[in-house]
């Protein structure tokens, strides 16, 4: 069993990046002594690791910052190096500022990683964090400056679960945070989120889609149709390789890891991944690319025990080749199932995140909740007890995450003057965002841009029609205008656009020597 991350795996490793020079601030452990929820309470501080570029900064110009999310805050680098954010910088002669999350990276403020010292780990906790920052900092060299916000325009700029924390810290924060840009923001926290594939489903490439849902159904038929033949079970798993055979629940979720790859789809080859047009490639090819396979001599068989026709050569060369890429995909078939017996967890991002979805954000993707008129992407036999069971493993966690500590800034209804709301078209996180497709459109204004980025087959380098995870955000090193997609290159356009028209305004209140012709 795992769980998708929302951001981590794209952009992690990215060609080119800068290298900045890493900072620390101290900030509070605890902003919050009249909860009880994170008792017992600290007066500690700790330190928070920045970054920041001053290429293009000039006195009067605005703090760009970008909130690194759950992950390693040096995972950033390129949005700070290329991008829109660099953009912004360049056109508004601003600051741009990379500030790590607590609990990731170096940002810890605890020596060790127990269920207990993680309470202090919230979103709550993180946006107070940020505006603290924005309100304390002094960067080095630029002491004779006071870039503290609100002497300063601070933008806040944001992609996937840190898209959603700009937009918050906007709304929470608006004395402090002139501005917010979220890129595929999850405003919206949700427990059974089995929408993610639904942008699969439906922006996928509808032959590969097909066979993902072919194969799906008749993985099914064998598991769930046939309850007490564990003989069939157990030679369906060594199809694939499993011998002895596994958890039923642990072998349909190995089967359906591919799918996370979707998700790391970009339109830059250099950060993007190309693994789910590898893996479309290998299961629709008619004939089969593993001649090596072994221990499929049954397929036959096990297909007409699923319904289907055994002599189907392209059934059979798809079910193949998924064996073969599954196989070669995962070597080892060890389940991934954990339970954590001590009383110290890791200090990682998974673990950091993990925690966050057990006690507040959710995200659990079942395919027992898929409607009945759909053909899932996924086993119906992976169920939300078990997604979630994790939880009570590592963090003693029995209860469902209290979502509406989140959802209580606005859900999918989140709106807030100065806060653009960037989507993409096949995002598997829309349906987690105001840009959900069973939400009515809303109007795009200068003051609550609302944008949802498509860009086309002919445009993006894996063929697949797209717009996914913070498309906006990243950028082609060294080069102007680059190779990125016309439709992309419009939305930051747009941005830049929108974003000055914030700080004229901001110019127009406030006139502290912030003037329009810097940029």
């Amino acid at each position: 069993m795992r769980l998708q991350l929302l951001a981590i795996s794209l952009f992690a490793c990215v060609s080119h990046a800068v290298s900045y020079q890493e900072y620390n601030f101290s900030a509070p452990v605890d902003y919050f002594h009249n909860e009880t929820r994170y008792e017992p309470h600290s007066n500690d501080v700790f330190n928070l690791r920045y970054w920041f570029d001053s290429t293009h900064y000039r006195p009067g110009g605005p703090v760009f910052v970008i909130a690194a999310g759950e992950t390693d805050g040096e995972d950033r680098f390129s949005f700070l190096s290329q991008g829109i954010v660099t953009q912004l910088a360049a056109t508004y002669n601003g600051l741009g500022v990379i500030l790590e999350h607590r609990y990731y990276g170096k940002s810890y403020p605890v020596a060790d990683v127990t269920v207990e010292s993680l309470r202090f780990l919230s979103t709550e906790q993180a946006l107070a964090d940020y505006a603290y920052f924005a309100e304390n900092v002094v960067f080095p060299g630029l002491e004779d400056h006071d870039l503290t916000a609100p002497a300063t325009p601070w933008i806040a700029y944001g992609g996937s679960y840190a898209g959603a924390m700009v937009a918050f810290l906007r709304k929470i924060y608006p004395d402090t945070f002139w501005g917010a840009v979220s890129s595929s923001g999850v405003t919206a926290a949700i427990i059974d989120y089995w929408d993610y594939y639904e942008p699969i489903r439906n922006y996928g490439p509808a032959d590969c889609i097909s066979t993902i849902q072919t194969i799906t159904d008749i993985v099914d038929r064998i598991l769930i149709d046939h309850p007490t033949n564990h003989t069939l079970h157990a030679q369906l798993q060594r199809a694939f390789g499993l011998s002895p055979a596994i958890d039923n629940a642990d072998f349909v979720s190995l089967l359906s890891r591919p799918m996370d790859a979707f998700q790391s789809r970009n339109w830059d080859p250099a950060v993007g991944s190309y693994e789910f047009r590898h893996y479309c490639d290998n299961i629709t090819s008619p004939v089969p690319l593993y001649p090596q396979t072994n221990n499929t001599a049954l397929l036959p068989y096990l297909v007409k025990s699923a319904g289907y026709n055994p002599r189907n050569k392209t059934l059979l060369a798809s079910l193949l080749n998924n064996i073969g890429y599954i196989n070669a995909s995962n070597p080892s078939t060890t389940t991934t199932t954990t339970s954590n017996s001590s009383s110290q967890l890791s200090k990682s991002s998974s673990t950091s995140w993990n925690y966050q979805v057990c006690t507040e954000w959710g995200y659990f993707m079942p395919g027992s909740s898929v409607p009945a008129n759909i053909s899932p992407l996924l086993s119906r036999l992976i169920t939300l007890e078990y997604t979630s069971s994790f939880c009570h493993a590592d963090f003693h966690i029995s209860t469902p995450p209290n979502i509406e500590n989140i959802n209580k800034h606005g859900g999918f209804d989140f709106s807030f003057p100065r806060v653009a709301l960037i989507g993409g078209v096949a995002d598997p996180w829309r349906d987690a965002t105001p840009h959900a497709e069973w939400l009515s459109t809303r109007e795009s204004t200068e003051s609550e841009p609302f944008i949802l980025i498509d860009v086309g087959e002919e445009e993006v380098w894996d063929g697949i029609r797209g717009g996914v995870h913070h498309w906006d955000q990243n950028g082609v090193f060294g080069v102007e205008g680059g190779e990125v997609p016309k439709g992309v290159k419009e939305v930051q356009s747009e941005i830049v656009g929108f974003v000055g028209g914030w700080l004229d305004l901001w110019e127009e209140e406030y006139g502290s020597g912030y003037t329009a012709d810097i940029y």
